[in-house]
């Protein structure tokens, strides 16, 4: 059953620049995963810092591929300094 993730990510407003560069090496690798059908950034809409990642995956397994790969380790390792908040994630 495909499966459909939304985190929505709040930066530091110093740290948008980093984030970007580090969300585009994310997005790059993310759509080149076995199971993987969507994965953009999108910003919301009069704000310079906040985020959102929409992914699609075919099942439940390719989300777990895609958590279990050093690129979306080594991601969520730099991320974190750069967020404001903790993310919101929502499965579907």
């Amino acid at each position: 059953m495909e499966k459909t993730i939304i985190a929505q990510l709040s930066v530091k407003a110093s740290e948008v620049t980093p984030f970007i560069a580090l969300v585009n090496v994310m997005v790059a690798e993310s759509l080149a995963e076995k199971g993987c059908s969507t994965y953009t950034l999108l910003q919301e809409v009069g704000t310079s810092n906040e985020f959102f990642i929409y992914e699609k995956y075919e099942d439940a397994q390719a989300v777990e591929d895609h958590n279990a790969s050093e690129h979306f380790k080594t991601f969520i390792n730099a991320v974190q300094p750069l967020l404001a908040k903790a993310p919101k994630i929502e499965v579907f």
